[in-house]
């Protein structure tokens, strides 16, 4: 095979591998800091924090340069009116890191973020035991595991996506992909995420990224 053939097959070869990677990417919506998604409206059982409904809690997102360089960015949050940790459960940046913090205790990932790229994030939790073992899983891979001991809360005043409740400026800005509540805990081991989040009779309330108002 002359150089020029073979120069041509690893073009073809590179383009195709391109192109098979976009169509495997997870769908999303552009959001623009200041977007919010008000759970309490679209799901409002969520305001009983029903603990039977949040065993897993994933999402889809890739965010942008300024959601790293935050301080903070708010991706979940359920909490109380004041925003106590103790009182809450959230999934948010902190430093550019990916943390989730479970009613005051905190599971952060070891690395920052990559901005631009897109990120599975799923948070599960055993709520069948007063000792809850939480773990927190990056694109499959477990990052952070712990026990919480803290009571879980009655209700959840404050339950809202993107946005920062106490307008600190901790927002969320970027591209939203799938989002899903479940009542089981979907993940023991490594997996491959799956690029969309499918409702089932195992979930308790999920956002399709095409169904974004914001």
């Amino acid at each position: 095979m002359n150089r020029s053939l073979h120069y041509s097959f690893a073009l073809i070869a590179v383009f195709s591998a391109i192109q098979v990677s976009a169509e495997d990417a997870p769908s999303g919506k552009q959001v623009k800091s200041g977007a919010s998604i008000a759970l309490l409206t679209e799901w409002p059982a969520i305001a009983k924090a029903p603990k039977s409904d949040l065993a897993t809690i994933e999402c889809w997102i890739k965010p942008d340069v300024a959601a790293i360089d935050r301080p903070r960015s708010f991706v979940i949050t359920l909490s109380n009116r004041g925003g106590r940790d103790s009182a809450g459960l959230s999934i948010t940046f902190f430093a550019g890191k990916i943390r989730a913090s479970v009613f005051g205790t905190r599971l952060t990932a070891p690395k920052a973020s990559i901005p631009d790229k897109w990120t599975h994030v799923a948070l599960t939790i055993n709520t069948k035991t007063i000792n809850k073992q939480a773990k927190l899983w990056i694109d499959g891979k477990l990052v952070a595991e712990t026990l919480v001991l803290e009571r879980w809360p009655q209700t959840f005043e404050v339950a809202q996506m993107l946005s920062d409740r106490w307008n600190q400026g901790r927002v969320y800005s970027g591209t939203l992909g799938d989002v899903r509540f479940s009542k089981v805990i979907r993940y023991e081991k490594s997996f491959k995420p799956p690029n969309d989040l499918p409702a089932d009779r195992q979930t308790s309330f999920s956002i399709k990224a095409g169904e974004l108002k914001k």
